[in-house]
């Protein structure tokens, strides 16, 4: 189902059913103007009120009426998107919290599983899948960023009870959570306005200095502060508001006009998708796929447009040109994205803050120790990513697919680089192919995500054969038969050059 179809109807319907007179007066004029459904509308209206919501955070003068303000807001725009499901943020807000009060050794595993658990049920129960396919976005979406964001606490608390300051990891140095949070300073972290509705998950570490001023948002003067330089004034940080909204415009823009003429119901699921010729397939899917990630570009871009104007998006001043950094809240990299050469560079420049989530407690953590990461971590990450996302097939085929095309990508661009009789200048003919299938790759697999069912995803990839699938899997054979034997003789011819010149 889709926005124009008779089930989308109804899926509206009875959501305008269930909205009090009040919230219906504000989001069907929207509605019947832009053509949107109730539920994207709401969605839309709560991610623009964050960012006078990140303003308002200037005015208010202590730690203690910023939490109040945080919590209060962070209610209410939960509750004028979400209605009464608000009160799911309260059922994550409570538990987690107790459990930390009640074990701080097991606190991190048991909030884990259990907020994880919470959220898979939601997602069978809401149906969420078929809610955000058909353009009716439920508070799933929401409480995916707090279970990012109670799971990374937790963990971070429970490891400073047990992992002395001297052995702690950098991550976790930088992250630490050496007592028990202030239940009101822990609420507003959770229900902070700026990255609510679409993230992303700051850690509570990050949202605890700027919120006491210390650290890169403290004073010259003060201790904490490595860099001994002031944040930047409301000049310079709303100059970078200005850029970020302009720039998630742009994306919007890009979004909108893209989805008048191509949208699953014109492509995928057209009665007459099958009588197109296979390049005019690979250029719908390709166009499709570009302009479905506008959407996310915006959103993501403009939350961080939130957290700069509220301050704790700056990140303090960089090491080699000393201007200041805006990156705490940063979730997408658009032209990292788009111009990435490997699957390899994807993950460090789209939803960058549940990547990092994603590497630091699940990917290091299920890394034996002493041993280097594989296959096998790489696609337990990439299983847990999907089950986050939720309970339908194309989640899952998106994410595992992702895997494999990360692992052979991997393998061919450690090939490329190990070939020393190519001129760099020539480079870019190595370099080509690999970004098209990267590009066409991406899109290729994204109709997994807007198909979401098991049937839908198999025939569209079906309908192209595959190719993609195919060409990947030569990459996975050629890496690890020609690529690990170039490895190896690499490997050889340095260790007898070492010994020439000792």
């Amino acid at each position: 189902r889709s926005p124009s179809s008779p089930g989308a109807y109804a899926m509206s319907d009875a959501l305008y059913a269930s909205m009090p007179g009040w919230q219906a007066a504000i989001v069907k004029p929207f509605a019947s103007v832009t053509g949107l459904p109730p539920g994207t509308v709401l969605f839309t209206l709560a991610l623009f009120a964050s960012l006078p919501l990140g303003f308002g955070f200037v005015c208010v003068p202590t730690p203690f009426l910023r939490n109040l303000y945080s919590l209060i807001t962070g209610t209410l725009l939960s509750y004028f998107a979400f209605g009464r499901s608000t009160y799911q943020c309260f059922v994550f807000l409570v538990l987690s919290y107790a459990t930390m009060f009640v074990t701080r050794k097991h606190c991190g595993v048991l909030v884990f599983l259990g907020s994880f658990g919470y959220l898979i049920a939601l997602h069978a129960t809401s149906a969420s899948g078929e809610s955000w396919k058909a353009g009716n976005i439920d508070i799933t979406g929401l409480l995916m960023v707090l279970t990012l964001k109670v799971t990374a606490c937790s963990l971070n608390y429970m490891d400073c009870g047990r992992v002395p300051p001297s052995e702690r990891n950098p991550h976790l140095k930088k992250v630490a959570v050496e007592t028990l949070p202030d239940f009101l300073e822990y609420a507003g972290w959770l229900l902070f306005p700026c990255t609510l509705v679409v993230g992303p998950a700051i850690e509570f570490r990050e949202y605890h200095d700027w919120l006491h001023r210390k650290g890169h948002w403290g004073a010259a003067s003060d201790v904490s502060n490595a860099s001994k330089k002031a944040p930047p004034g409301l000049i310079r940080r709303y100059a970078r508001v200005a850029w970020l909204v302009l720039y998630s415009s742009l994306f919007c823009v890009v979004h909108l006009v893209v989805m008048r003429y191509y949208t699953i119901d014109t492509t995928y699921l057209s009665p007459s998708w099958n009588e197109k010729s296979l390049l005019t397939k690979f250029w719908q899917l390709h166009v499709l796929g570009q302009g479905s990630r506008g959407k996310y570009f915006f959103c993501w871009v403009w939350a961080e447009a939130a957290c700069v104007a509220s301050g704790v998006g700056f990140g303090g001043y960089d090491e080699t040109s000393k201007k200041p950094k805006w990156d705490v809240a940063t979730n997408v990299k658009p032209m990292g994205v788009e111009r990435a050469a490997t699957f390899v560079e994807i993950p460090k420049n789209w939803n960058v803050k549940t990547g990092m989530w994603l590497r630091h407690y699940v990917y290091d953590r299920c890394t034996p120790a002493g041993k280097r990461p594989g296959f096998t971590q790489l696609l337990l990450t990439q299983i847990v990513s999907g089950v986050w996302h939720g309970l339908y097939a194309g989640y899952w085929l998106f994410f595992v697919s992702s895997a494999v095309f990360v692992h052979g990508s991997k393998g061919v661009y450690r090939w490329q680089k190990d070939q020393k009789t190519v001129p760099k200048k020539m480079m870019w003919a190595l370099d080509f192919p690999l970004w098209v299938l990267t590009t066409v790759g991406l899109n290729y697999l994204c109709g997994a995500f807007m198909l979401v069912t098991y049937d839908q995803c198999m025939n569209a990839w079906g309908s192209v054969y595959f190719i993609p699938h195919l060409t990947v899997l030569g990459m996975v054979f050629f890496s690890e038969t020609v690529g690990r034997a170039a490895a190896a003789s690499a490997k050889k011819a340095k260790k007898e050059l070492d010994a020439k010149t000792l």
